[in-house]
């Protein structure tokens, strides 16, 4: 782990990832690291996101640091401005500049733009070389807009990287040490588990319906139904973790890593659900609840980070109980090395753990 996150992760690099959300973009500059580069977003007057390197071409001034007028990024030092392309269309030492909109100063004075997509209520950016490939994010957050459900998004900086975290969010055995009293308790039950990889995800279905998932579960599950519970790893950096408990009574969490720097991940979580009668008023309870549970995966992942701090090597042992974080080291493993074989992989295996 000598070299820079971005030179470790290679190929993950030419994926989509979250920058930011669409409600946190308004009439300021804001900047954001991703994969140890900073970027500065804006919006035009149309209300159009632009994203730019943060750094002006004439003396490296952060751009994020100046201000949005008449829809143009203005350089704090010398007032430069840009347009959401990164065009240089206005010199203010060089006299008054009265050019049609998108025309460059000069052909050779522009900031390369990152690719943007806006979708969900989040505002997602290429990082790849050339055009985006696919033309845009392949992955909605469920029942974002759906007037049944109730739905949130959580931003969270966790210390430690991609691959441990979507571990840490499908990984059901650590819940009864990390998250005791919140979410499970150590009860010595065996779990049967199915791990499916295909198509570059990773597809955990936990047989046992009488599971029990703490206090909160008298809100999700007031019928005391069977509950019916997957895990799933979409490559590169996605995880969705879905709960249903009967007509009626769903919870879903979707959480995507956007990698920011060696040890430093900044986590979109998107929950939904649906309650009976409890949708409507259970949002304020539910956001504080996940929060609570959240701040002691971070504290666990802190835990783990510090050790790498120290010891960068991954050596780690596992079991058969481990099958889902085996498949997730792989592919991620093969995605970084841009072996395209990872999306014919499949493998299917039965499994169990206690808990």
């Amino acid at each position: 782990m000598s070299a820079g996150l971005r030179a470790r992760d290679g190929a993950l690099v030419n994926h989509w990832y979250v920058v930011c959300l669409s409600n946190e973009l308004r009439s300021r500059p804001i900047r954001r690291v991703i994969y140890e580069r900073p970027y500065v977003l804006f919006r035009n007057e149309a209300g159009k996101a632009g994203c730019l390197p943060d750094r002006c071409l004439h003396r490296a001034a952060q751009l994020s640091k100046g201000t949005c007028e008449g829809g143009r990024l203005v350089c704090p030092y010398h007032g430069w401005n840009y347009d959401v392309s990164g065009n240089v269309v206005a010199i203010p030492s060089e006299g008054p500049c009265d050019l049609p909109p998108g025309v460059r100063v000069r052909p050779n004075l522009f900031l390369e733009s990152r690719p943007l997509c806006e979708q969900d209520g989040c505002i997602w950016i290429w990082l790849g070389d050339g055009s985006p490939q696919p033309l845009g994010p392949p992955w909605r957050f469920p029942h974002a807009s759906d007037p049944e459900w109730a739905s949130y998004m959580m931003i969270t900086d966790f210390p430690n990287e991609v691959t441990h975290l979507v571990e840490n969010f499908m990984d059901v055995p650590h819940t009864v040490f990390v998250h005791r009293g919140w979410f499970r308790r150590k009860a010595m039950k065996r779990v049967p588990i199915d791990v499916e990889i295909n198509q570059g995800s990773v597809l955990v279905t936990y047989h046992q319906p009488n599971d029990s998932i703490g206090f909160v579960g008298r809100i999700l599950n007031p019928k005391k139904q069977p509950m019916v519970h997957t895990d799933c790893f979409i490559f590169p950096n996605l995880t969705r973790v879905d709960y249903s408990f009967g007509p009626g009574y769903e919870y879903i969490i979707n959480s995507q890593c956007t990698p920011v720097a060696t040890r430093q991940t900044r986590v979109y979580t998107h929950i939904a659900f649906r309650l009976g009668p409890m949708t409507s008023i259970a949002k304020p309870f539910m956001r504080w609840y996940t929060r609570q549970v959240i701040e002691q995966d971070v504290d666990i992942m802190r835990n783990q980070g510090e050790s790498f701090a120290r010891d960068a090597s991954e050596n780690f042992s596992f079991t058969e109980a481990d099958e889902m974080h085996i498949a997730i080291h792989k592919l991620r493993r093969m995605g970084a090395a841009g072996d395209a074989g990872l999306w014919n992989y499949v493998r299917k295996s039965e499994r169990e753990f206690w808990i």
